[in-house]
């Protein structure tokens, strides 16, 4: 059995639970809804051979109140569900990073407070949630509060031409400047 064949199975089942499943799951006020994206696939030695292997790696993003495992537990149950893989036997490598959403829950005043900052130096500021991962998650989940501010757009972010315009660094300079010497209050 062709195992890219069979992959294709299952990349289709995950896109399907993407646009269907996840669509109408809870969305969060601020961060939207859970996604999943199948973004990486490999497979096959040579254009001759038949392969016998194939391996994808999916980015699944959850809300703040969601839990991971749970989060992990429903996508594999529903790949078994919904990919015919014929004879080929699927293998689920734990996630090799776990982590929740950001919440606003304990960072709302934190959050007010550099907006303030942000406004004070000319610039408006609007609170917003995001649907991209950062470090945040994991001190709010230790009980720092936690907020991301950084200049520059997500749009560039990663990417081959990842760019920051000056102006946003320097604006972003003087606000963490402030911020250095004056805090929050």
């Amino acid at each position: 059995m062709n195992a890219i064949y069979a992959m294709a199975q299952v990349v289709q089942a995950i896109e399907r639970y993407h646009t269907s499943e996840l669509a109408s799951a809870a969305k969060h006020p601020l961060c939207g809804r859970p996604s999943v994206c199948v973004s990486t696939i490999r497979g096959g030695v040579g254009i001759n051979t038949v392969p016998d292997r194939a391996t994808i790696e999916i980015d699944r993003r959850i809300g703040p109140n969601d839990s991971p495992t749970a989060a992990y537990d429903e996508l594999v149950r529903y790949i078994a569900e919904h990919a015919d893989l014929g004879r080929c036997q699927i293998e689920h490598d734990p996630p090799f990073m776990q982590s929740l959403g950001l919440s606003d829950e304990h960072n709302s005043a934190l959050a007010e407070r550099l907006a303030k900052v942000v406004r004070n130096h000319g610039q408006p500021c609007e609170l917003i949630g995001v649907p991209y991962g950062t470090d945040a998650a994991a001190h709010s989940a230790a009980g720092v509060p936690t907020i991301v501010f950084g200049p520059g757009s997500i749009d560039q972010a990663h990417t081959a031409d990842e760019f920051i315009a000056v102006d946003e660094l320097e604006f972003a300079t003087e606000v963490f400047y402030r911020i250095a010497c004056q805090g929050l209050d």
